[in-house]
């Protein structure tokens, strides 16, 4: 893989966590393909992570990039009265591995945490997460998003922000 492609590759993961503190919900979107998987698995046990989302519970999971623009919707007509108002939260992103697939894809692992502060509360996510990338008309896209939250207490909301 040439530099330039480890470059974009990273740069793309830290620019979806800058888009979502931006709130600039068009740009997030736009990361993504028609046909993108969001997926944040539950714990089964304390060392166990669900491995199905069609089949198993989820702490969130869409199956395209409709279910993100139909949470977008929710998030800016406040019509989600358990974001409301929105928190401000800053993504801190710490790239471990990236690698290629047999199909070209760009596997990126890294650790997240994501700091959040609404109605004079402050709240810490943190974990891993995988992004798998696909170069589409000159440009990487996310096609996988895989979130593993650590800290799976979930003290009021988790929403596509928190992570």
């Amino acid at each position: 893989m040439s530099p330039e492609l480890l470059a974009a590759a990273r740069d793309v993961v830290a620019l979806e966590g800058w888009l979502i503190d931006q709130r600039d919900w068009d740009g997030w979107l736009a990361l993504y393909t028609e046909d993108a998987q969001y997926w944040l698995p539950c714990w089964d046990d304390e060392y166990t992570l669900t491995d199905d989302p069609e089949t198993e519970l989820s702490l969130i999971y869409y199956n395209s990039r409709a279910g993100l623009e139909d949470r977008v919707f929710r998030l800016r007509t406040e019509r989600s009265l358990a974001s409301t108002p929105l928190p401000r939260t800053c993504h801190m992103i710490n790239i471990t591995k990236i690698t290629e697939d047999k199909d070209r894809n760009i596997i990126v692992h890294s650790n997240w945490t994501t700091h959040a502060y609404r109605l004079s509360q402050a709240q810490c996510f943190f974990g891993q997460q995988t992004h798998t990338l696909r170069m589409i008309d000159g440009e990487l896209k996310i096609t996988k998003r895989k979130v593993v939250v650590a800290n799976d207490r979930i003290p009021n909301v988790l929403d596509i922000y928190s992570v």
